[in-house]
């Protein structure tokens, strides 16, 4: 299937970014980062972000082999990758007891 490009950056959108989204997730639906199985729809916390394992604005390609499943929402494994391919100080995500992850 041919990208369909829209728009000067290249970026697929439309159609073709949905059908490159449900072959990704097909794949594996689990995230990349914490396995956690995600759901194909767009519910706030429980679907996921089609992430690019190297982003496009450092020079990474808008292809389906760059491309991985992660899991979105507050905190989220999408989220943390962002902050951190920006430069960004990392987040601690908080159990549900009110401790943070990991300790």
């Amino acid at each position: 299937m041919a990208a369909a490009f829209d728009n000067q950056d290249g970026r697929i959108r439309g159609r073709a970014l949905q059908a490159r989204r449900l072959k990704v997730w097909s794949k594996d639906p689990r995230c990349a980062k914490c396995l956690k199985l995600c759901e194909f729809n767009a519910l706030p916390g429980r679907g996921f972000q089609l992430d690019h394992k190297n982003p496009i604005f450092k020079g990474g390609p808008d292809t389906e082999e760059n491309c991985q499943v992660l899991c979105c929402g507050p905190g989220s494994c999408h989220d943390m990758k962002t902050a951190k391919d920006l430069g960004h100080a990392p987040t601690l995500r908080i159990t549900e007891d009110g401790w943070p992850e990991g300790t």
